[in-house]
């Protein structure tokens, strides 16, 4: 490969994607094993986190209300350090209630999720998890029925293995699945409990929205899993599961941010429904800019669109965030980024071609230093698919042959190949 030397572009540069985009990113954001498990997961945590809003008078003080809603904003605005401090002040406050462990552990969460490559965090979050689940058996020894100690054990125990959808190896994904399997069915069951004493509840509508929409699609989307399901857990409904997911998100106290970004996925990548994926995009993005997550599914639903103008602001935004070593803003953000800066110079009409190289160039480098075992993915083959696009866009045909054959090379992914092919017998034209 040619070694593609620009000056890089200011950041307050100006900066589309064809529709066949949304095949890629709808696959990219289904890589996560049994989404349905993690939701069902999800769906106990935020209802032990949800249901404090209506019975906090049982749960916890108003204090300690006031300092759990604050430090769920600093979580999901990636500002951990702070929420630290403030469920640290809580676990001081109130040693022997398990709300401070809990949410102390997910600050832990937070982080591992964000850092994929570092895992040190792991064993903190299980930790933090066991003292909460340990606070709250407390709590269920004097009392079998104590609220506070049913939510919180509940939700730790959603949380327990959440962890492990981000660290599924195929060496230990049959272990791993049983683990979160197991998991899902204890925390449907508290589930099942928390909405008899609170039923009339946006928050647990949450919950139960995520419960009924999730054991119907995951069905649908993996048959094999069908029989497995089916025996674990009772029936769902899917429209009746996105219609209090909607409500949820709209009316939820503490579960408002987990629904709409729930919201986010299911439009997205199930129902197919990008215009209303990328409205809930922007509202995340926009309350939390500090978050990577929002910002990255932001930044690939305008792509989805055909934003061209709108995804490479994004992404240069996410760009110099890299470079100020933000916290959980790595390599793998970079050259994100750089990837799809460098596809919107040639998409947009008047890109320059050059920029395009420079940016699509440092984005496949990054790509094979994250990819050491040289078992590359889609960003190889496509970075180098669309160097060979911005070569014949400036008229450079043997370097863009040169990245052409080098396609056929690589890993096919979402027909790379065939149109390497055919721009190995005619030439790209924008």
């Amino acid at each position: 490969m040619h070694l593609h030397q620009s000056n890089e572009l200011n950041l307050s540069e100006t900066f589309g994607a064809s529709r066949a985009y949304k095949k890629l990113m709808t696959t990219i954001f289904r890589t996560r094993i049994l989404r349905f498990v993690p939701a069902l997961l999800l769906a106990a945590v935020m209802l032990s986190v949800g249901t404090t809003a209506r019975a906090q008078w049982i749960l916890q003080s108003g204090d300690m209300d006031k300092k759990v809603r604050r430090g769920l904003e600093l979580i999901y605005n990636m500002e951990f350090t702070d929420a630290e401090k403030i469920f640290d002040s809580v676990i001081v406050e109130n040693p022997e209630h398990p709300a401070g462990y809990f949410y102390r552990a997910s600050v832990m969460f937070w982080r591992a999720i964000t850092n994929p490559d570092n895992t040190r965090y792991d064993e903190d979050y299980k930790v933090w998890l066991q003292k909460a689940i340990d606070k709250a058996d407390a709590l269920l020894e004097k009392n079998p029925k104590d609220i506070a100690g049913l939510f919180y054990k509940g939700g730790s125990i959603g949380m327990r293995a959440r962890i492990y959808e981000y660290r599924l190896s195929s060496a230990d994904a049959f272990d791993i699945i049983r683990l979160i399997l197991g998991d899902a069915k204890q925390g449907v069951d508290y589930l099942n409990q928390l909405e008899d004493i609170i039923p009339d509840n946006s928050d647990v509508l949450f919950g139960r929205g995520v419960y009924n929409y999730y054991v119907e699609a995951e069905k649908e989307q993996n048959p094999t899993l069908s029989g497995v399901i089916g025996t674990m857990f009772p029936t769902g409904n899917k429209a009746a599961g996105l219609l209090m997911l909607e409500m949820a998100a709209k009316n939820a106290v503490y579960a408002k941010t987990e629904a709409q970004f729930e919201l986010l996925h299911v439009y997205y990548a199930l129902e197919k429904n990008y215009q209303k994926a990328y409205s809930l995009a922007a509202q995340l993005a926009a309350r939390y800019p500090n978050n990577v997550q929002f910002l990255h599914y932001f930044g690939f639903a305008a792509v989805t669109e055909n934003y061209v103008l709108q995804y490479d602001s994004i992404y240069r935004v996410m760009l110099a965030r890299c470079k100020e070593h933000r916290d959980s803003y790595t390599i793998r953000q970079a050259r994100e980024a750089m990837y799809f800066i460098g596809l919107s110079q040639i998409k947009r009409s008047g890109g320059n071609m050059d920029t395009a190289l420079y940016y699509l160039y440092n984005s496949n480098l990054l790509s094979r230093t994250i990819e050491r075992d040289d078992k590359f993915d889609w960003w190889v083959t496509n970075s180098e698919l669309y160097m060979g696009e911005a070569y014949d866009a400036r008229g450079s045909r043997k370097e863009a042959m040169e990245m052409y054959r080098r396609v056929l090379a690589l890993p096919d992914y979402n027909g790379a190949w065939a149109e390497a092919t055919r721009y190995l017998a005619s030439p790209y034209k924008r």
